[in-house]
């Protein structure tokens, strides 16, 4: 597998992205409520720094080049149209 950064975004986005549904998922089929308030700090941790991470490389890797695309098009056609 090639090593390049849109690879190397791929796999963050989604391994964190694992690791949010997983964590929150546990947290909302769990009936053992009390579990999950002894820990506070790694809900904050998951929903700040985790949440952040997945949607910063979502960003990145998936909407940052369909911008880029639709600009190109979009410059494209004004400069062709004068």
């Amino acid at each position: 597998m090639a090593r390049n950064w849109n690879t190397i975004l791929r796999w963050v986005h989604l391994i964190f992205g694992f690791c949010f549904t997983i964590y929150f998922g546990a947290i909302t089929f769990s009936n053992d409520i009390d579990f999950w308030d002894d820990s506070p700090w790694v809900t904050m941790a998951m929903g700040t720094v985790v949440l952040g991470i997945v949607f910063w490389t979502g960003i990145i890797k998936w909407q940052l080049p369909r911008i880029k695309k639709w600009n190109r098009k979009r410059n494209k056609s004004n400069s062709s149209s004068e």
